[in-house]
């Protein structure tokens, strides 16, 4: 899972470059969780590979391996395989993990500012 200590500390302890990525992230995670619906509700395996692909590469920044990465590299191996049984229920359980992340980002950006 996420860990804010350990963000900060592989930007070299620059809590100001971490607050900002996380601001593009909070920015961006729904755009990408709205392409990855609108690819499953297509039905195309190799749209739903893409999109999978590129938020395990945005969570990638935040989260190594586990968690909402490893939903969405599943996701994307369905994808890649055609197989699309399992996508729907991959995709609300990958929702679910970002928005837990998002709340976690959220909680430690307000403990941020008000130090």
């Amino acid at each position: 899972m996420w860990s804010p200590a350990a963000m900060v500390e592989r930007l070299g302890g620059d809590e100001e470059l971490a607050r900002q990525l996380i601001t593009l992230f909070l920015g961006e995670y729904p755009k990408l969780m709205d392409n990855l619906r609108l690819s499953v509700s297509g039905g195309q395996p190799d749209a739903i590979r893409r999109a999978a692909h590129a938020a395990k590469g945005c969570i990638a920044n935040f989260v190594e391996g586990g968690g909402p990465q490893a939903t969405a590299f599943r996701i994307e191996q369905l994808g890649t395989a055609g197989a699309l049984n399992e996508v729907p229920g991959l995709v609300a359980q990958l929702e679910r993990e970002l928005d837990a992340l998002a709340r976690d980002m959220i909680t430690f950006q307000e403990s941020s500012c008000e130090s």
